[in-house]
Parts: structure tokens; C-alpha cells; sequence
């Protein structure tokens, strides 16, 4: 933010209409008298209508802006940055997203159930503020896409890269809570959790959902759990990322909301189905206002001047306002 640390010199620039009306206006004020022999006419000093007018104006401008900048530079001008130092830690928490080709099922109209999804963790990560969040996405395996971090530009990044299918065509929902729960097991936050968030039930992976949930709860994890889509018979549309061959159909959807259920109930979270894009970002909401934790933080402002370059610019005009009048116009006093 700019601000100035004397401005009472600003007072002086009161002087300039008196100073203005004495160079262009006193007709009788005596003193040195500027010959401008190069325009004068034999009539007068009136520059003609041509080239050495506008020179004759331009070194007026520039004299009196400079003028103007040098009694800003004497006002101390400087900008001062304020920013919040945490002094203590924010929830550190990791997004597990189901990446299998279901969550491509458009009963979230206009988009699928997966760009429905992408956008409301979209809205919560910039909703949040000092909470160190990563995203880990499954299908047939489980990949750390971005580790916790307050980097929540980067973190969209990653989000927004993700293509469909690119994990493979199960649903591996105990690999994707494996990983957030190693990624979070030695965090040092008050708290920590994993939001999962997925439209099927647990068919793949080394590692079942009960036992991934058990190893969170070991760790201190909360696990909330959201089901996203509507039960019965939906049209589906996705592309494959190896040949881009769009496959377009209507599967039947449904998934056991006991078994996501008990995953949050094991870690002392909570568990949500959303059925229709407004039911999904009410649990978003949900989310945000439960995992909140007190934070201090400390305002550190820092102030950095800048008026070299107003005195510098100021010199510079009034130097070439001089450099004008002197070798285009030939003043002499």
C-alpha cells in the first residue's frame, strides 16, 4: 500500500498557483528578463504555429511536472506490505478424490459427478486460509498428487490436470485412504483429517477400506466421508486418455452407504451422501464450518521507499526542460 512518511511537505505544492501566476501572468514583476531569440519573430516572442511551439510547451510541462514529483519525493513516498504471520499451526488435512470412469456419470447436470466435485474442492481450498491440505486421487491404485501444502494455486493446478480413468477402471478406495494416512501420520497439527469423496464401493487394492480406516483412527485421522451421485439408472460419457475414444452409455449406480458410514464413524468423523450438485456443496459448507481451529497470528508490516526514483524522474524533467530551452529554443537570459 503506498503512503507517504512526511506528508506535510505537500504543503508546498499551495504555492504553485501564486508561482504559476507570477512566471506567466505579472507583467510588471521585473528582474531577469528570458530572450528567446530562435522564436523571436521580429513582432514579438510569440512562438509561431509550428514545431517550436510545441517544444516551447513541452519544456513548460516538463518543468513544472518535475517540479511537482520533487515535492512528492520530499513527502517520503514508500510502500508499506502487511502480512499475517501464523504463529501457530492450521489443520492439516488431504483430499482423497475418486478418479474411477463412474464419476463420469452426469446426473450432476451440466457437468459429470467428477468436474461437479473438482469444483466444489475448488471453492473449499480457496475458502480456507493457513491449513495445509494435499490431494491424493485413486482408481485401480492410489497417487499422491500434492502433498499437504499452503501452496493453494499449486494445489488447484494439480487438481485441474486430472483426466478420468487415468488410474484404471476399479475403485480402490483403501489404497487412496492409505496414502492420505501416510502423508498425514506425521503431521504435527492439532488436527488432522482426510475427506474422501467418492461414488462407489471398494473393489480393488492390497489394502481393504475397514483396515485402511483402523490405521487412520491408530494415527489420531479423522476420515470424512461424502457419496456423490444418485441412486438408479444414469447416461455416463467419458474419453479414454491413452486413444481419447469418447464412450458414451447409462450405467446403473448405486454403493453400500453403511460401509462409507462406518469408515468415518472408526475415525470420529462423519459421513454425507450428496445426491444432486446444491447437496454437495452443502456439505462442503458442512465441512468447512466443522474443522476449524483457533489460530495467533501476528501482523508484520514492512515498508520499502521509493524516493529515488520520484527525485530521479523530477531531476531528469527539469534537466530536460532546460536542455529544450537552451538548444531548440536558444533562451539566453
Amino acid at each position: 500500500m503506498p503512503t507517504f512518511s512526511s506528508p506535510i511537505w505537500f504543503s508546498l505544492y499551495f504555492l504553485l498557483p501564486p508561482l504559476f501566476w507570477a512566471r506567466y501572468f505579472w507583467k510588471n514583476r521585473g528582474g531577469r528578463l528570458i530572450f528567446p531569440h530562435r522564436i523571436w519573430n521580429g513582432e514579438g516572442f510569440v512562438p509561431p504555429k509550428s514545431a517550436t511551439r510545441v517544444i516551447a510547451l513541452l519544456a513548460e510541462i516538463c518543468f513544472w511536472s518535475g517540479f511537482i514529483i520533487l515535492i512528492a519525493a520530499m513527502a517520503g513516498p514508500r510502500v508499506v506490505q502487511r502480512e499475517e504471520v501464523l504463529l501457530s499451526r492450521g489443520i492439516d488435512m488431504v483430499v482423497v478424490l475418486d478418479q474411477s470412469p463412474s464419476m463420469a456419470a452426469r446426473d450432476f447436470p451440466p457437468v459429470s459427478r467428477f468436474d461437479s466435485a473438482r469444483e466444489m474442492i475448488r471453492r473449499f481450498v480457496q475458502g480456507r486460509s493457513g491449513d495445509s491440505i494435499g490431494l491424493v486421487t485413486f482408481g485401480s491404485e492410489a497417487v499422491l498428487r500434492c502433498p499437504p501444502t499452503a501452496d493453494y494455486d499449486w494445489l488447484i493446478q494439480r487438481l485441474e490436470e486430472l483426466e478420468l480413468r487415468e488410474l484404471g477402471d476399479d475403485t480402490a478406495i483403501g489404497m487412496g485412504l492409505a496414502v492420505a494416512t501416510l502423508h498425514l501420520s506425521e503431521s504435527t497439527a492439532r488436527e488432522r483429517l482426510i475427506l474422501l469423496l467418492t461414488d462407489g464401493d471398494g473393489n480393488a487394492g492390497e489394502i481393504r477400506p475397514d483396515m485402511a480406516a483402523q490405521l487412520a483412527a491408530n494415527n489420531g485421522i479423522k476420515i470424512y466421508a461424502i457419496g456423490i451421485g444418485s441412486q438408479g439408472e444414469v447416461p455416463i460419457e467419458f474419453s479414454d486418455p491413452e486413444t481419447g475414444t469418447v464412450t458414451r452409455g447409462t450405467i446403473y449406480t448405486d454403493f453400500d452407504e453403511d460401509v462409507l458410514r462406518k469408515l468415518a464413524d472408526t475415525t470420529g468423523g462423519s459421513y454425507w451422501r450428496a445426491s444432486s450438485p446444491g447437496a454437495l456443496e452443502t456439505v462442503f459448507q458442512a465441512v468447512d464450518s466443522l474443522e476449524t481451529v483457533e489460530r495467533r497470528v501476528s501482523l508484520r508490516a514492512t515498508s520499502r521507499p521509493l524516493h529515488r526514483p520520484y527525485i530521479l524522474v523530477g531531476a531528469l524533467l527539469i534537466i530536460f526542460s532546460y536542455v529544450l530551452r537552451k538548444i531548440f529554443l536558444g533562451e539566453m537570459p
